[in-house]
């Protein structure tokens, strides 16, 4: 049977609003009376800071968070106070001061005088391991007053749906899927973009390939050109120009010297026809005169013959050097051609290569099509763990809710189910009610109900003291008698804060007793 841990007394020395006030509970129901803004919230909240501290937040955060909120205005050196409260039947008194230019605390076993170590764990082995989370999602109760009724089914069935038996009801399957989805989302867009900027890689590595082509294309029809050209001036391998230009120039070299001979011919026989007329006519002197002018004309015409084999040599020694410049040309501009063509080969080689590599990357699945995957089955798990999740996961919870509610309703609802939707629904003599028909009243009671099965299940060896700060506010009589029965039958230390006198009236009427504590 489990030990009921018990707040005997505390004294709040300095947080919030309230300064040097002590306050003695008892075992069983605990009143805690006072106007609005009177402080109730503030001995709520300084309960929960004796037990797990107070966490400082970072940044704009850390405006409003716990420790600025509840800082004093005076004097916030000290900042802090006392608890005395009773455990597995040992009794310890804890003191802390949470001012954060001088934290100090003490955890003290009183039975035996021993001194524990907060920060080896100490507390959280004698509270039972129950975590700052559990606590406040099961016997730390606040009025669900900024809820509407819609958000207030979503609570419901969240808390009853995300408990896993760790006690750590933050999961939200609703909250995990919307950001799975979100997370996707964003690695579908990265993926949409990729494969957008790899389209547009691939169609410029096309246009590139194709332009490479077309140049290609006309390097060739350059050099088809310039083949032309070569063998119309007989400058290929197939017709040897020069070849032809120097037998040309032999054969005029030849006739020159077949000239110069024929002119020594000449002038031999015009002298020796000469001589010879003189001696066969000694008196005749025109005969003689008639063949030296006939020498004389035909050396005439050799000569100019000769001149011009002379003046044709030249025109072809000139016309073979301008060959060979043309030639020279003609085969630098084929080897710049050549290598021009090479050159776009090798590029058209390396396009080739790379948009052949970004096809085969097609077929890869993308970094972020990996993540989606991985979310997608995420998703797919937690939806089979949603949809089966009523088979395995808090079937003991769902049955203390089940009494517990049966019990504050007198009968009325006996049952909290919920189907493989995750939609919750209570079962009456005659039928199921679908968690949306029910009165706001109803919920809360439902609400309350889960809250303290959760702590009843998750709470360790020890049953904690419940906490409700004003609650009720929802609650009409009839409803609020029935939780106050029920809480007085579990025996169990209970704090109820409140700024009404009804709760009061109510254990009054009920014969229940009750320790009255006034802000």
């Amino acid at each position: 049977m489990k030990k009921d841990m018990i707040i005997k007394r505390f004294t709040i020395k300095n947080f919030g609003k309230i300064h040097d006030k002590t306050m003695e509970l008892s075992p069983g129901i605990n009143v805690l009376y006072g106007e609005n803004e009177s402080g109730k919230t503030t001995v709520h909240t300084f309960l929960k800071s004796m037990f797990y501290g107070i966490q400082r937040q970072r940044g704009k955060a850390a405006r409003t968070d716990t420790y600025s909120t509840y800082e004093p205005w005076e004097n916030p050196v000290v900042f802090g106070g006392t608890l005395w409260f009773e455990n597995g039947g040992k009794n310890f008194r804890l003191t802390r001061n949470f001012y954060k230019g001088d934290q100090s605390s003490e955890f003290l076993c009183e039975d035996d005088g021993e001194i524990l170590d907060l920060d080896k764990g100490d507390l959280d082995a004698v509270l039972g391991g129950v975590s700052e989370v559990v606590y406040e999602n099961t016997v730390s109760v606040a009025q669900l007053k900024s809820v509407t009724g819609q958000d207030l089914v979503r609570e419901l069935q969240n808390y009853m749906a995300s408990y896993q038996g760790t006690g750590d009801s933050e999961l939200d399957i609703g909250r995990a899927m919307q950001m799975l989805k979100m997370s996707r989302k964003g690695y579908q867009v990265q993926a949409q973009k990729q494969q957008k900027e790899t389209e547009k890689e691939k169609e410029k590595l096309s246009a590139n390939m194709d332009y490479i082509c077309n140049e290609m294309q006309n390097l060739k029809e350059q050099k088809e050109d310039l083949r032309a050209r070569e063998e119309s001036l007989h400058m290929t391998e197939e017709s040897d120009g020069e070849a032809i230009l120097d037998d040309r120039i032999d054969k005029i070299r030849k006739n020159q010297t077949s000239f110069y001979a024929t002119m020594l011919a000449t002038v031999i026989v015009a002298l020796g026809g000469i001589f010879a007329l003189g001696r066969m006519m000694p008196g005749s002197v025109m005969p003689r005169v008639v063949v030296g002018i006939l020498g004389l004309l035909a050396l005439g015409w050799e000569f100019i013959h000769i001149r011009n084999l002379s003046e044709e040599l030249e025109r072809r020694k000139r016309m073979k050097v301008r060959w060979v410049q043309k030639q020279e040309k003609m085969r630098w501009n084929r080897e710049n051609l050549d290598e021009a063509l090479k050159e776009k080969e090798k590029a058209l080689e390396n396009l080739r290569t790379d948009y052949q590599e970004m096809q085969e990357n097609v077929y890869l699945p993308l970094a972020q099509e990996m993540e989606i995957e991985a979310l997608n089955l995420a998703m797919e798990t937690i939806s089979k763990l949603s949809s089966n999740i009523h088979k395995y996961v808090g079937e003991g919870l769902r049955r203390r809710t089940s009494q517990i509610l049966s019990e504050i309703t007198g009968g009325r609802y006996t049952e909290v189910l919920m189907d493989e939707g995750l939609h919750m629904m209570v079962n009456t003599e005659e039928r199921t009610v679908p968690l949306a028909n029910l009165s706001r009243g109803t919920m809360e009671q439902i609400y309350f109900a889960l809250r303290m099965a959760a702590g009843e299940v998750l709470c360790g060896r020890e049953r904690f003291p419940v906490i409700l700060d004003d609650v009720f506010g929802m609650y009409d009589e009839e409803r609020l008698a029935a939780v106050l029965r029920w809480l007085h039958k579990e025996q169990r230390q209970v704090i109820i804060s409140t700024c009404h006198k009804r709760e009061m009236e109510i254990l009054k009427k009920e014969e229940i007793p009750y320790n009255r504590l006034t802000l």
